[in-house]
């Protein structure tokens, strides 16, 4: 039986959320509500990795482009462009009306992380991909292939994704197009607000499979050093969305 290996997140205290990490080349969901920091979040599983673990990275874009995501990342004392020359973290973007071809060029972009020997995958968002298609079943079969598809890079994988409103009574926060349901793991990012109504934000892995973690919510701290996962601070109460 072949050895299970794990990939690190990266994002400081997460080792408390999931002690081994995710394991490698799980596709994972990474949602929350617009300006939750999920694109920072993503960047710094890519800039970690390579830092910290030797393992190089690759950002698709399929909403900024690249020199506005440079652009909007220069907070946090990461030197992307260093990365980049180093081929330690590399770019792909493509415009909305490009979409059709970053579904139609999966052997391209496998080409690339192959030759490039990539590990990490980012792909902000899911969106555009979803807007492409009319219908939910149409939609769902482009997902099912694309999923198939993402598996045969072999690499792990975070997938962008915004939130709905939440509803009375809900249990579960909701993506706007369910992508969640077909991945491996399913990391959540809320807005909290607390007793003095005080805005914050919180992380959550709602699911994760093949591996054991706190199911419980967490501060989520942003600095100019990025985010931070505050493990003294459990969040027991709803969160509230923008």
């Amino acid at each position: 039986m072949e050895k299970r290996r794990f990939t690190q997140l990266g994002i400081p205290g997460s080792e408390g959320i999931l002690k081994d990490g995710i394991l490698k080349e799980s596709i994972i969901t990474l949602s929350g509500p617009t300006g939750s920091g999920k694109s920072t979040f993503g960047m710094q599983f890519l800039v970690e990795g390579a830092k910290k673990h030797h393992e190089a990275g690759l950002y698709i874009s399929l909403e900024d482009s690249k020199d506005s995501l440079l652009y909007h990342m220069q907070d946090f004392g990461w030197d992307l462009e260093k990365l980049e020359r180093n081929k330690q973290l590399f770019f792909l973007d493509y415009p909305v009306y490009e979409v059709d071809q970053f579904l139609n060029k999966n052997n391209a972009v496998g080409e690339i992380i192959s030759t490039m020997g990539i590990e990490r995958v980012v792909i902000d968002s899911i969106m555009p991909i979803a807007l492409a298609f009319k219908t939910d079943d149409e939609r769902k079969k482009a997902f099912l292939s694309l999923i198939s598809n993402l598996r045969k890079w072999g690499t792990s994988i975070l997938i962008v994704s915004e939130d709905t409103s939440p509803h009375p009574n809900q249990i579960l926060p909701i993506t706007k197009y369910g992508i969640e349901k077909l991945t491996d793991g399913w990391i959540h990012m809320y807005y909290i607000c607390d007793e003095k109504g005080n805005r914050g934000r919180a992380i959550e892995v709602i699911k994760m499979r093949g591996v054991n973690y706190e199911m419980k919510r967490y501060a989520l701290k942003l600095s100019d050093s990025a985010f931070k996962i505050d493990l003294k601070k459990s969040i027991p109460f709803q969160p509230t969305r923008m």
